[in-house]
Formats: structure tokens, sequence, C-alpha cells
């Protein structure tokens, strides 16, 4: 619910009811005020009062709560006075429980304070350790880099040497390898050439004994052919002779009758010569024969001489191309053993300079290894003398931590003493504040009473009430418009500005304490230093 541009709030509250107002604002601190609104019923038709009161929200600073959970104040109906008044015991107790929780609140902070510190405190000597560990490490990483750069470097310069032999062992085996090829491929060319030749002279061969075969089957067909026409001309013969006896046979048959003997010795006659022509006849056939199977038999002779003589003359041919071929391969096998020897002799050299290398490689390296191990020892005395100042200035650093702690645990112990002191001191001065409290809040409840007195309550009532009153009335004591005074306690400074105006008292004090704290109240509500200042000026 919002407020006036004045802050005015103005409520109308049924009775008997319990209400709870918070009043809030952005950056301050909120409060709640409780208001009881029960009266006894006697009074609820007569009674007729507007109650007025003021809510203060104050800044919120780190030190103080940023919220009240509880009302700060509570208003209800007092039977004494008859009229709506603030429970100052209730305010008392709210105002203890506000002080302690912004004391708790500050403690915390202190404490949180005090972790802080001791936390940064912490980190900072971390800090150091580990710078200093750090520097060791970086120191110990350098000398580590350095000897690893030395190793790194020797291991390269092994690597090369070994690659470099790597590299002559592979190009001279490549190049005996390519030796070899061109030993092989050699050696296959002639091969490839011997069974190329050896191929020419076996078709050359077959071609001969394909002409000889054609040769013989010329002949062979010859004489078939001869055979054939000598079978002809014996069928021919043998036809004629048929032909001529039937002949004669007719013509002995037609001269049979003439002449039987005549005809008979004839036959015999003709048959002689017959058989004597047949016997010619098959003699010179038979010679005919023997001259062909002679020149057969010639044919046949001379082929297979010329035959043999061709086959002597491949085979002489063959020979002759076997024997270049061996002499093609003794010539690449002399080569090949040049080249081979060429090649041995070359390892050997190559062996020779691949051991002389070696040496000067270990000679290099044993100097190189001496000279290591000369710089190694020479470190090993750096790093032990290096050592040993790391150990000094470590214990050093170690001493300057157990001071650093020491003086810390001396400063923590001040503090809780210092603490311990003023929490005393607080309670002590919170004591005193009570008792403050309970004499201004008796001060305040006879200022209700003298307000109400000069109201409402005539003679009869102003004598009750007198007798209620301390010795030294208030409105007879505070009779100026404004009092200042001061009271010295043991540990505080209480200033007191006291406002009479027609007859309403109002009080403002300021509490000083021994350790620094001030605190401003009105009619015993704490206010800001500003508000303070604002209405005492």
């Amino acid at each position: 619910m919002p407020v006036s541009s004045k802050g005015v709030l103005e409520l109308t509250l049924d009775y008997d009811c319990d209400y709870i107002f918070s009043f809030e604002k952005e950056g301050y601190i909120s409060k709640k005020i409780a208001i009881d609104t029960r009266i006894p019923d006697k009074l609820k038709e007569s009674f007729d009062k507007v109650t007025a009161f003021d809510v203060e929200l104050f800044k919120q600073s780190e030190n103080e709560v940023k919220e009240y959970k509880n009302p700060v104040a509570r208003i209800q109906f007092s039977s004494q006075i008859s009229d709506f008044v603030f429970d100052t015991d209730y305010s008392l107790r709210v105002q203890q429980e506000i002080a302690q929780a912004n004391k708790d609140l500050v403690e915390e902070r202190k404490k949180q304070e005090s972790l802080d510190l001791a936390k940064k405190e912490e980190e900072k000597r971390q800090q150091l350790l580990a710078e200093a560990q750090k520097r060791v490490e970086a120191e110990a990483q350098k000398k580590a880099a350095e000897e690893k750069a030395r190793q790194v470097e020797a291991e390269q310069l092994k690597k090369e040497a070994e690659e470099r032999r790597l590299a002559e062992a592979k190009a001279k085996e490549e190049a005996l390898k390519r030796e070899e090829e061109l030993r092989l491929k050699a050696r296959e060319e002639a091969r490839i050439k011997a069974e190329q030749e050896a191929l020419r002279i076996a078709e050359q061969k077959r071609i001969e004994e394909e002409k000889l075969k054609q040769e013989q089957e010329r002949i062979r067909q010859e004489e078939e052919a001869k055979r054939k026409a000598a079978e002809e001309a014996r069928i021919k013969e043998e036809q004629r002779i048929r032909e001529e006896a039937e002949r004669i046979r007719v013509a002995e048959e037609a001269k049979k009758k003439a002449d039987e003997e005549a005809r008979l010795k004839e036959l015999e006659q003709q048959k002689k010569e017959a058989e004597e022509r047949r016997l010619a006849e098959a003699k010179a056939k038979e010679e005919a024969l023997k001259r062909e199977e002679e020149l057969r038999l010639k044919a046949q002779e001379e082929a297979r001489i010329k035959a043999e003589q061709e086959a002597l003359q491949i085979a002489e041919q063959k020979r002759i191309e076997e024997e270049k071929l061996k002499q093609e391969q003794e010539r690449i096998r002399q080569e090949e053993e040049a080249k081979r020897k060429a090649a041995e002799e070359a390892r050997i050299k190559e062996e020779q300079r691949i051991r002389e290398e070696a040496e000067r490689i270990r000679v290099a390296e044993e100097a190189k290894k001496k000279a290591d191990e000369e710089a190694r020892l020479k470190e090993l005395e750096q790093q032990k003398k290096e050592a040993e100042e790391r150990a000094i200035a470590d214990a050093k650093l170690k001493e300057e931590q157990r001071r650093i702690e020491l003086e810390k645990a001396q400063k923590e112990a001040e503090r809780k003493k210092f603490e311990e002191e003023e929490r005393l001191k607080a309670e002590q001065q919170q004591k005193l504040l009570f008792e403050e409290q309970k004499k201004r809040d008796k001060e305040l409840r006879l200022k209700l009473v003298a307000e109400k007195m000069s109201a409402k309550i005539g003679t009869e009532d102003a004598e009750r009430v007198v007798t209620l009153l301390t010795p030294e009335d208030v409105t007879k004591k505070y009779t100026r418009e404004r009092t200042d005074e001061v009271i010295r306690l043991p540990r505080i400074v209480i200033t007191r500005t006291v406002y009479n105006r027609n007859d309403k008292i109002t009080f403002y004090t300021r509490v000083d304490h021994e350790y620094g704290a001030i605190f401003y109240f009105k009619d015993g509500y704490i206010i800001s230093e500003e508000q303070y200042k604002a209405e005492t000026k």
C-alpha cells in the first residue's frame, strides 16, 4: 500500500483484531509494526481515539541486518491509562534481539574478515612456497633440458652417423642388386636367345623332316602310280590274251572240222608262244618292278643320306651355337666375376672407411663423454651447492613461515582477547543500557500519564496519578522547551536532549561507548545520526 508524498498513511482498523504492518523501501531496512485492537467491550461504543505513531526506515549497511523478521514494536490497549500505547517491554526485547543480531552480524563479518585475512596470508604463504618451488623446479627443468639437449645432440650425431652408414650400405646393396639384376638379365637374355635358337633349329629340323616325308610320299605316290600302271597293263594284257584266246578259240572252232590235228598243233604252238610271251611279259614286268624297287630304294637311300647329312649339318650348327653360347656365358661369368671382385674390393674399402669413421666417432664420443662427465661432475657440484643454498633458503623460509604463523597465532589470540574484552564491555554496556532503558521507559510512562492528565483527567485522578510519579515530576523537571543534559557512566556517556512543547515531552538520546560505537534514540527507539542531528539542531 503506497503512502502519500509526505509519508503519511491513515488507516481505520476494526476492534478485536491483530494487525501486522510491514514498512518497506528499496535500500532501507524493512520494519514491521504489530497492532492489537482488542479493548474492553464497554469502551467500544464510547471510545473514539486517533492513535498516531512514527515509523522511520534506516538505510541498509553492512553492519546491520537487512530485514527485521519480527515486528519492532507492538501497540496495544493499556487499561491503566485507557489508551493505546507502545508495549515498552516488547520494544526493549526486540531492541535487544536486533542489537544481538547486529552484534552477531558484526562478529560474523569480523570472523569472515579474519578468515579472509588468514586465507589471504595462507595464500600468500602458499604463493611464496609455490614461487620458491617453481624456482627450484624451473632450475631443475632448465638443467634437465640442457642435459636432454646434450643427450639429444649426441643421439642426433649418432643417428646421423648411423643414417650415413645405413645409406652407404643401402647404396652398396642397391649397386650389388643392380649388378645382380644385370647379370640375371644377361643370363636370361642368353637363355632366351639359346631357346630361340634351339626352337629355330628344331623348326628347321621339323621342316626338313616334313620335306623328307613329302619326298617319301611323292616317291610312294610315284611307285603307287607305277604299280597301278603295271597292274593296268597286266589287266590289259590278260584281257588281250583272253581276247586272243577267244579269237583263237573261235578260229579253232571254225577250223575244227577242217583240220583237227592242224588246229591242235597250231593251238599247241600258240599256247607255247603265248606262254613264252607271258613269261617274257612277266619277266619284263618283274624286271620293271625290280628296276622301280631299285630306283625307290636308291631314292630312299639318297633321301636318307641327304637327311643324315642335313641332320649332321644341323647338329654341327647346333654344336657351334652351343659353343658360342658357352663362350658367351663364360664371357658373362668372367665379367660378373670381375664385377664381383670389384664390388668385394669396394665393400672391403667401404668397411674399412666405416671402421675408420666408427673409430673416429668412438674417439669423439669418448672425448665428448669425458667432457660430459667432467661437466656432469661440475654440474653435480653446482647442483649440490645450489641444493645446499636452497636448503638454507628453505630453512630460512620455513623459519620465516613459523615466525609469521607465530605472529598470526599471537595476533589471533590478541584478537580473540580483544573480542572477549569487547564482548564483556558490550555486555556491561548492554546492562547499563537496559538500566537506562528501564529508567527511560518509566519516564515515558510518566510522560504519557502527564499528557493524559493534562488532556482528560480531573483533580482527583491527577492526585492519584501523581502518587505513581517519581519524587521529581517529569513535566516539572523539563519545563523549558529544550533541556540538554549529560550523564557520564563508567563505560558510556549519555547525552540527552528533552523537548517540552505544549507539555508534550520528547526525549532524544545519544549514547557514546568507550570502544567508539555511537547510538541514537528517540523516545527509546533507535534512529539514524542524520535524523538525530536534523531534529536536535
